[in-house]
């Protein structure tokens, strides 16, 4: 038995895409017309050289499903099928404008009811609408069937959305082209670019799949021409073509609060994170491949898309502590503040998992140690967070299947992780952080956590303190320092953590570039312990390391697990 193909390729011109009688309809689950300037000014740069050359010029590859004898579904190509339809408009409307003006009217209007017939659709007899070789999808179908093909100006642009606003903007870039192109064309011009120089040396190769899953095969292995297609239309182009018309609207409208609530920017990430909250670690580029194989049924489609949208909002939440989610949670405002400052993200699929399995004291629990784990693992030891992911997919997984329940099982699960406290000590005590741009508020938190230490469970927030930081050894010292820090190695200790202290701004300014013991008279003054408290005669090399040493042994008591041993 021959092997059965499931797809079919094939080369066409435009023309022959747009044969008669054939028709292309764009799913209603496909994205909404998306190209802008560049896309349309890269065409029409292709085309001037199609002009000059008078030879077949590549278009790229479009993708088709048989709906019919003469119907098919457009699975990939729809951006570029729609801006050629617009051309085509502009081209008519340039030919419109010859007999608007008197020009050769009876000639132009047989032109324009054959270029019409040949690349945009047939008149209906009844309505003298046209019906269009080219239905759109549900959201921009109506302005293209009652504005453009008609010729018809908007009311008012500004109302339109925002993709049919694109659609008006490709037709008035293509309407100005062609007439700025062409120096008085005549209708015969005109009508001939059309029909020859774009309709028979417009060349594309025509797939025809037999079913979609095959067209998302193609996906996987080929990059189109124009705006490429993201794991979250793939992802949305396969769910949705497993559904029902009815069951497609259900489908849009949970899609639709999904991505309004990560961001379209974000979904990706977010697919992948939740992806791994319950399943073995999957790469970007395989996410969607995965997928795929795992959701064949219309129940399946729907089981995900709901448990999508139930943990869409707290992956949001756990990337911002102001979220409502936290509001009056001190505890867990702190926590995902500290994710934010750390930039971490590898633990997110654990925290979406646990909080959903976690009783919420476990949970919080959990999330404090996560926290210890990244500043001692990611901030102080900037080690391999490829690993730390691995680990904590695993840990998700056992969450997911019920196999840990606690915070201290994950913390055993997670021990790999968890930097001894001696190596994270020795980390600490050579910690360089620089005060300003984006390490400054990291360099305040662990200031203000080191301080609240010294309070013995102070409280004071570094986002909302006054407190400066103050350089012992200043950042621009004067001559006289040299003594103490030679020239030559006054960069390597200026930003040691070692040299930093919390100071009020009065205080600071007045310490400037004093030596140590005029510095020591302000910070008696200070009402921050590790200034006040500050007892050091002399500030030298040897002087500095041994203080970071010092804040090193506190920090391993301020960031450090209640289950470790």
């Amino acid at each position: 038995m021959a092997e059965k193909s499931l797809m079919t390729p094939s080369s066409a011109s435009l023309s022959g895409l747009l044969g008669y009688g054939i028709s292309y309809k764009v799913p209603t689950y496909q994205r909404d017309y998306s190209w802008k300037t560049e896309n349309w000014m890269d065409l029409w740069e292709d085309l001037k050289i199609l002009i000059s050359t008078g030879k077949d010029h590549y278009m790229g590859a479009v993708v088709v499903q048989r709906d019919g004898d003469k119907h098919f579904f457009v699975i990939d190509g729809q951006q570029r099928f729609t801006t050629l339809s617009i051309l085509a408009l502009a081209v008519i409307k340039n030919i419109q404008d010859l007999i608007d003006s008197g020009i050769d009217p009876d000639d132009n209007k047989e032109r324009i009811s054959e270029l019409r017939r040949g690349y945009l659709g047939q008149k209906d007899p009844g309505s003298l609408l046209y019906s269009s070789k080219l239905i759109l999808n549900e959201n921009n179908d109506p302005f293209y069937q009652s504005r453009l093909l008609q010729l018809s100006e908007p009311n008012n642009e500004k109302t339109l959305s925002d993709s049919d606003r694109l659609l008006w903007q490709a037709f008035n870039f293509f309407y100005s082209s062609v007439k700025s192109h062409f120096n008085n064309p005549t209708g015969e011009i005109l009508a001939n670019f059309l029909s020859k120089t774009l309709g028979d040396k417009m060349m594309f190769i025509k797939i025809e799949v037999e079913d979609e899953v095959s067209a998302y095969t193609l996906f996987e292995t080929l990059n189109y021409r124009g705006v490429d297609l993201t794991v979250t239309d793939l992802l949305k182009n396969y769910l949705f073509s497993l559904l029902t018309e009815s069951d497609i609207r259900i489908a849009k409208e949970i899609w639709k609060r999904i991505s309004t609530s990560v961001g379209l920017d974000k979904f990706p990430i977010f697919l992948r994170h939740f992806w791994m909250s319950r399943n073995n670690l999957v790469r970007q580029e395989q996410l969607f491949k995965i997928i795929r194989a795992s959701i064949k049924t219309n129940k399946q489609v729907f089981e995900l898309l709901e448990k999508l949208d139930s943990s869409a909002a707290l992956y949001v939440a756990l990337q911002d502590p102001s979220n409502i989610e936290w509001q009056g949670n001190r505890e867990m405002f702190k926590r995902v503040r500290e994710f934010k400052l750390f930039g971490v993200k590898q633990h997110l699929p654990l925290l979406l998992i646990s909080k959903e399995k976690f009783e919420s004291q476990e949970f919080e629990k959990l999330v404090r140690l996560i926290s210890i784990i990244s500043f001692r693992y990611n901030v102080i030891g900037s080690r391999q967070a490829n690993t730390m992911e691995e680990i904590y997919n695993k840990a998700s997984i056992k969450i997911s299947n019920g196999i840990i329940t606690t915070a201290l099982q994950i913390f055993n699960e997670l021990k790999e992780l968890y930097v001894s406290d001696e190596d994270f000590k020795n980390d600490f005590s050579t910690l360089n952080l620089y005060s300003y741009g984006r390490n400054k508020k990291l360099a305040r938190y662990i200031l203000f956590e080191i301080e609240n230490h010294l309070k013995q469970g102070g409280d004071d927030d570094f986002e909302f303190n006054p407190a400066t930081i103050e350089h012992i050894l200043p950042e621009n010292p004067s001559e006289n320092w040299e003594t103490f820090f030679p020239k030559i190695v006054q960069e390597k200790y200026i930003y040691r953590i070692g040299n930093y202290l919390l100071l009020e701004e009065r205080l600071n300014q007045d310490a400037e570039t004093k030596l140590i013991e005029g510095k020591k008279d302000e910070y008696l003054k200070s009402n921050y312990k590790m200034a006040n408290e500050f007892d050091y005669d002399v500030w030298t090399p040897e002087k500095l390391t041994s203080r970071q040493n010092s804040l090193a042994k506190k920090a391993v008591a301020i960031w450090r697990s209640s289950y470790a041993i």
